[in-house]
């Protein structure tokens, strides 16, 4: 029987395994066999995979919250010059509320239908957002 010394702790032992990324030869005690790595690979893999996975879930919310502030303050935008330029006065509107899988629709003016719909296509926008977002974090 041979007898080596661990390349992590300098320990003499008579069985050691070769990390298959940096081809150490490790005492079982510096051995990860799941990874068939060592201890200083596998905090390496570790520490990388968890600042990549938290990028990614902390990155997603904020772009949302990012992208819905800046479509709410070029809407106001767009109705300060409508209103400055003098066009048409009359107004209309149009909502969905969704409660459970119930939608309540209220819509008025003139141009109701059309806020109607623009208020459904944007409701289906943001189911099939949330479903999305919903995938991606039970995946990581």
């Amino acid at each position: 029987m041979q007898v080596e010394k661990c390349d992590v702790c300098g320990r003499l032992t008579g069985s050691l395994q070769t990390c298959r990324l940096c081809e150490r030869r490790v005492c079982e005690e510096h051995f990860s066999h799941q990874e068939g790595v060592c201890s200083r690979c596998y905090s390496r893999l570790s520490m990388a995979t968890q600042a990549k996975g938290e990028t990614l879930v902390s990155a997603v919310p904020f772009k949302l919250f990012f992208l819905g502030f800046l479509l709410v303050f070029v809407g106001v935008l767009v109705l300060v010059v409508a209103a400055l330029l003098g066009g048409d006065t009359s107004v209309s509107g149009g909502a969905i509320v969704i409660v459970w899988f119930i939608p309540i629709v209220v819509g008025a003016g003139p141009y109701a239908f059309f806020a109607i719909l623009l208020a459904a296509i944007l409701a289906i926008l943001a189911f099939v957002v949330f479903v999305w977002m919903r995938r991606q974090a039970s995946k990581g």
